[in-house]
């Protein structure tokens, strides 16, 4: 009994995991499938009870003052539709509010203090500060009101409380309260309704997809030990060049893999002439097109079939054809030279004969 029918008929015993994939298994992909879950939790949290909402409203309140002036790009802030009211602590004051050029605002109250209302402190609160204008007051009695004045864009007045819409669509428009007297106290709210908004549980969603795959790949790939994964793509390399080529014909054969007759020389080193099989001697012809040149192969045989083509059209002349040809060549011109002569001996004639004369 040989060594490996022994090896054979023995009971194998399976190998356990090893160590790298107890770890891997056990220990990193659950920590990958808890983040995973994670994700997705805060993703459908941001979706629903975190998102954010649309209507945005901000009040402060002010004292002290006749004039409120925005910053430029205040009222766009948020959206660039807004809504901006304006409530009087006297219920019989007649409050205003327009809309117009920082020029002209700033005109308008030269000499007077007023509060900035310079953006947003929390999502529900605006900052606002003290500020005095510059110049001289220039206010008298015949001034033109607040209301009839040619210099505002908008403008809404009302007792008490009053309320301005307008669209944001130049950035450098401000928006100025007048609450009719000087130490006036009042509540000023901007209301916004976002047309779009921030998606924040996308960016959970796509973390908690990458986290999954990761607990995938480190569950099957990532767990096998480094030679496994070398034989697998071995194995892959070799099958793919076990697939017969395009254009092979049906009779021609295509190379056995290395591998594979190196074991077959292996296995067969024990076995005598007599234990061969005849298939294994009377094989069909094995052809490798890597160890041939079927270029210069081609150019071969053309030039072989010119050459047989040269010989078969020239022939060579012997020397008894080339004395018969000239013997032909010499009867034929000798006639020629007889009549010649005769011609010539006749107007010999001829002329002896007209001198006699």
């Amino acid at each position: 009994m040989t060594v490996e029918e022994r090896e054979q008929e023995e009971p194998q015993t399976p190998a356990g995991p090893t160590r790298h994939a107890k770890i891997m298994r056990g220990v990193v992909t659950p920590v990958f499938g808890l983040i995973a879950v994670a994700c997705v939790v805060l993703g459908v949290l941001n979706a629903t009870i975190w998102k954010p909402s649309r209507e945005i409203v901000a009040t402060a309140t002010v004292s002290g003052t006749r004039y409120v002036v925005t910053d430029p790009g205040v009222l766009g802030l948020v959206d660039d539709r807004v809504s901006m009211t304006v409530e009087s602590d006297d219920d019989e004051a007649t409050v205003c509010v327009a809309e117009g050029s920082m020029k002209d605002i700033t005109g308008w109250i030269s000499g007077n203090p007023y509060v900035r209302v310079t953006g947003l402190s929390e999502w529900t609160a605006l900052s606002v500060t003290d500020a005095e204008a510059q110049g001289s007051d220039l206010s008298g009695e015949g001034d033109v009101a607040f209301a009839d004045s040619d210099m505002w864009t908008t403008v809404s007045c009302d007792t008490g409380a009053v309320t301005l819409k307008t669209t944001d669509e130049d950035a450098s428009r401000v928006a100025l309260v007048d609450l009719g007297e000087d130490d006036a106290s009042a509540t000023v709210t901007m209301d916004w309704v976002r047309q779009s908004v921030p998606d924040f549980a996308m960016p959970f969603y796509f973390a908690g997809g990458i986290c999954v795959v990761l607990a995938v790949l480190c569950a099957s790939v990532f767990a096998m030990s480094p030679h496994k994964r070398r034989k697998a793509v071995s194995e892959a390399a070799e099958a793919e060049s076990e697939e017969p080529t395009d254009g092979m014909g049906p009779g021609n054969a295509v190379a056995e893999p290395e591998s594979r007759r190196a074991r077959r020389r292996r296995h067969g080193r024990g076995r005598t002439v007599e234990q061969v099989e005849p298939s294994e001697v009377e094989g069909p012809n094995i052809v490798d097109p890597a160890a041939r040149n079927l270029v210069s192969d081609q150019m071969r045989s053309s030039e072989q079939s010119g050459d047989e083509g040269a010989g078969e059209q020239t022939s060579v002349i012997s020397p008894d054809e080339l004395a018969a040809y000239f013997a032909r060549l010499a009867q034929e011109s000798a006639p020629e030279t007889e009549s010649s002569e005769a011609e010539s001996s006749e107007v010999g004639e001829n002329d002896d004969a007209k001198e006699g004369e």
